[in-house]
């Protein structure tokens, strides 16, 4: 059942799954008599579960970084008798915080750090270092059989340390037990004070006023409500005062949309989602979720407070709103034109975050849809490679990005030959569709005042104002402009041009950073700046109210006087217009490298070498990242350079650092023997796992029976 994965989750994940219930958190009570969800163990009535997803080591609760965190809200089920939404943000949740988990280990923090003299006891901590090295391995392959590879398992990983999502799989919690639309004879979907008539019809129900309670807690920007009895992805307007109009934000909200049903895709029942307003594709209605999500903070005269009578009543002042809580993109997602479709409908696991996967139905790309949702959020930029060589790496999770980390630990570290003086660089960006701008900007780590690496955080915009006037522009050779992955035109530039193809699924940009001003064992500091969906300030002719765009996520990226605080918690939204990557420190190394031999254009072939790579297991300088096979030696054009000799001049380069001789035919070894290693755990193993729905409750089905797999 819900309750018991989630709490499960809660043990297992306790680093990123909080669970708690809104009557623990809010004080609210129970709808239902004794007989409803004995599981529950109270005297009567069910709770509501809330489960929230957070990198708490990197964001502690209340802690500057946690209040900028930017929030998404998944609801699985308002009407309790519609019952796609609720497996679908349950597995959804466990994906992330696998990936997560996964992406976390090693955990460095578990290394030894100095070996003590004279040590004649058991290698302990080197015995718990090898066993971190074991389980990643191992989760690494597990999610490898699931069709979640390197770059699927970063980027959920990356969603969970750069986010707070907040999941309330049933909302209409005795409705979900009781298998009805309604909570007792209220529909939930009709109590909320948005264009209503009466303020005694308005939070009525548990559902609501949970909810209510989450919006007014948190700054949620982006937010899916799961329906079912149709299959259509509706946004504002869906009220009968403004019916034949669009809202401010229209051009962002119909982008966003277009993107769920893109990504969601089709299957032999089912075509892509229909995308549009409320009041064209589905019906209007008074007392919506969806508006008053949208609108309730600015759109005044819309709001009534309540007065219901229910449960005792519920104070008026928890429907007052600042002008901060209720500017959210809460889309409506019918998922189903069943509202309980059959299971062979459902879909699997199997490759589930490709939408044109053999198991795609209507959990599987519902699945998509929250973590769009996550993805859409907030924008983000990323280092992928120096001179080819893919950086093992992008944002950590429970690893601390800080001040004091900032140069170290919390950055990827490249070495580079001193006489490489054009250094080839490439990144990525994210989280938006269309990249009006990006650059990078280079400087010395010595001439960099402070730096907060907690990366895409509105916490940066005052520091990386200052700092990018301490740095040098360079532009980026290849375009400087372009769109993302999940954007109708897909990514621009096409990764499948570049060497990258197999690494990255964003569009990949490129430059060369002159380091002949620098010396050996110099440190720079690279970062990555995009500027993204300047179009999302532009409106059609048709708006009613006729105001600017009104929501956060749209002013988050377009408008630099945004600035909004959540006055109950303290949650921020704070606008700006550049984003900016993790920094990537490039080294100056203090060797040469003749025998790499030359291109046809005269440049260095192997002239990089990773530092930060956890998995490195050389004595000093960490084992190199992986090795795109894209440079050619000019007297074999066919030849392709092996990552074995990545790894063998990085012993050369140990061995200047360290002065330690470690021999060439060493590295030569061990370098070979460590990656077939890591080829045959990552390819030896499968697995898969279904949905499916028994008895009106939640069911997770590991069974490898593959006759259960559709």
């Amino acid at each position: 059942e819900i309750r018991d994965k989630l709490q499960e989750w809660s043990t297992v994940y306790s680093d990123f799954a909080k669970v708690s219930t809104s009557q623990e958190m809010f004080g609210l009570p129970r709808a239902g008599s004794t007989e409803d969800c004995p599981f529950d163990d109270t005297v009567e009535g069910c709770n509501n579960y809330v489960l929230e997803i957070q990198d708490y080591l990197v964001h502690p609760p209340n802690s500057p970084s946690a209040q900028l965190l930017p929030e998404v809200l998944w609801s699985g089920a308002l009407h309790g008798n519609e019952r796609v939404g609720p497996t679908s943000v349950m597995e959804a949740s466990w994906l992330l915080l696998q990936a997560a988990d996964c992406e976390a280990k090693p955990r460095l923090d578990k290394k030894k750090k100095q070996p003590p003299p004279h040590n004649n006891d058991d290698n302990n901590d080197d015995d718990a270092w090898t066993l971190e090295i074991e389980q990643a391995h191992k989760c690494r392959r597990e999610l490898q059989s699931k069709g979640i590879g390197d770059i699927e398992r970063q980027w959920l990983a990356r969603l969970v340390t750069t986010r707070r999502i907040i999941v309330v799989p049933t909302a209409n919690a005795l409705g979900y037990y009781r298998n009805q639309r309604t909570e007792g004879s209220i529909d939930p979907n009709r109590d909320f004070p948005f264009d209503i008539q009466d303020p005694r019809v308005c939070m009525q129900t548990i559902a609501g006023r949970t909810l209510n309670e989450l919006f007014r807690k948190h700054i949620f920007q982006l937010s899916l409500t799961f329906h079912g009895g149709m299959e259509v992805i509706g946004y504002e307007w869906g009220a009968p005062t403004y019916l034949d109009h669009l809202s401010p934000d229209h051009v962002a909200q119909d982008q966003i949309a277009r993107s769920y049903s893109d990504y969601g895709g089709s299957f032999a029942t089912s075509p892509q989602y229909s995308y549009g307003t409320m009041n064209d594709l589905v019906y209007y209605v008074r007392g919506g979720m969806e508006d008053w999500a949208y609108a309730g903070s600015w759109d005044t005269d819309r709001v009534l407070p309540c007065e219901p009578t229910t449960f005792g009543g519920y104070p008026t002042a928890k429907t007052i709103y600042d002008d901060s809580m209720l500017r959210t993109f809460n889309m409506l997602v019918e998922t189903s034109n069943q509202k309980e479709p059959r299971e062979s409908t459902l879909g699997n696991s199997q490759d589930v975050l490709n939408r044109h996967t053999p198991g795609n139905g209507h959990v599987s790309r519902n699945i998509r849809l929250a973590l769009l949702a996550a993805e859409m959020v907030e924008p983000h930029v990323s280092i992928v490679a120096v001179e080819d060589l893919v950086l093992s790496d992008d944002i950590i999770p429970l690893q601390k990005r800080d001040r004091d980390t900032c140069q170290s630990s919390s950055t990827d570290t490249v070495m580079v030959a001193a006489h490489n003086t054009k250094v080839k660089i490439q990144w990525t960006v994210g989280g938006a569709f269309t990249i009006d701008e990006t650059s990078l900007f280079v400087g010395n780590w010595n001439d960099v005042e402070s730096l907060d690496c907690h990366v895409g955080l509105q916490s940066e915009v005052k520091s990386w104002t200052g700092l990018k006037n301490q740095l040098q522009q360079v532009k980026a050779t290849s375009a400087s402009r372009g769109s993302t992955y999940y954007s109708p035109a897909g990514a621009i530039p096409d990764p499948q041009q570049t060497t990258l193809a197999k690494h990255t699924k964003g569009p990949v940009f490129e430059t060369f950073v002159d380091t002949s001003g620098y010396a050996k064992g110099d440190e720079l500091v690279v970062i990555a700046m995009a500027k993204v969906d300047q179009n999302w300030k532009t409106q059609p002719t048709n708006i009613k109210p006729n105001l600017p765009p009104t929501s956060h996520v749209v002013n988050a990226r377009t408008n630099t006087a945004w600035q909004h605080q959540n006055t109950e918690s303290g949650h921020r939204v704070t606008g700006r217009l550049e984003w900016i990557s993790v920094p990537l420190t490039l080294v100056i190394g203090d060797y040469e490298m003749e025998e790499g031999g030359t291109q046809a254009d005269g440049r260095l072939m192997v002239k990089a070498y990773e530092l930060s790579n956890r998995f490195g297991q050389t004595t000093g300088y960490n084992m190199g990242g992986i090795s795109p096979s894209g440079s050619t030696s000019p007297s074999s054009s066919s030849s392709q350079v092996p990552l074995l000799d990545y790894h063998r001049y990085l012993g050369v380069m140990a061995a200047l650092a360290l002065a330690v001789t470690i021999t060439i035919g060493f590295h030569k070894y061990r370098a070979k023997v460590t990656h077939q290693r890591l080829v045959n755990e990552l390819y030896d193993e499968e697995h898969e796992f279904t949905y499916s729905q028994k008895n009106g409750n939640y069911v997770d089905d590991d069974d490898d029976d593959d006759d259960d797999d559709d």
